[in-house]
């Protein structure tokens, strides 16, 4: 199963990787990088355990992204259920690393990987999320037209909040940047 994928590092991923070291975010980065490798993985086991397989994983600036032609044949709820093992992986693990040891820094990169994946926003695990369990209710075209609203909804609700933090606070500059880089993404998805 593993043997055949084959791993591809995009240009912007060691990048971001040295801006936030850079930045100073050395020290939560390491346990961010294995939450974001047990993300994967989640996805990867339900996608093995459905009968997909997995071509390529593309290492991205802001996360990555799984290669397996096939599971356009799923059925909606199998394909839900892949979509949503990756944030399901984050928060079980977030609670067990909280509980059996205290690790609060690698519970917390995980609890926060994990919602921010099920964000309703295009591109991210909730988007994808949404987009299924409408066109699971109705059909695909309702389904595009209501997931499109929602993840300019949720984009514009965060970059608010970014806007507040940075004027109410100076910090958050990071989020901001997040959020716009968001946007700006997709933008360039829409076109």
């Amino acid at each position: 199963m593993w043997k055949s994928i084959k791993l591809r590092v995009s240009p912007g991923f060691p990048l971001l990787v040295v801006l936030a070291v850079l930045a100073g975010a050395g020290p939560v980065l390491p346990p961010l990088l294995v939450a974001a490798l047990c993300h994967e993985l989640g996805h990867l086991l339900a996608l093995h355990w459905f009968g997909v397989p997995v071509r390529e994983v593309v290492l991205l600036p802001l996360g990555a992204l799984l290669v397996a032609p096939e599971q356009e044949r799923l059925s909606y709820g199998r394909e839900l259920g892949a979509v949503l093992a990756g944030p399901a992986a984050n928060l079980l693990l977030s609670v067990l690393f909280a509980r059996l040891s205290a690790d609060y820094v690698f519970a917390g990169a995980n609890f926060l990987l994990g919602l921010y994946n099920l964000l309703p926003i295009q591109g991210l695990d909730g988007g994808r999320a949404l987009y299924l369990l409408i066109a699971w209710l109705t059909e695909p075209f309702t389904a595009q037209r209501w997931s499109r609203l929602a993840s300019w909804t949720a984009l514009a609700v965060l970059v608010g909040l970014a806007t507040a933090l940075v004027v109410r606070t100076g910090g958050g500059w990071f989020f901001l940047l997040g959020a716009l880089g968001m946007v700006f993404s997709q933008i360039r998805v829409a076109k």
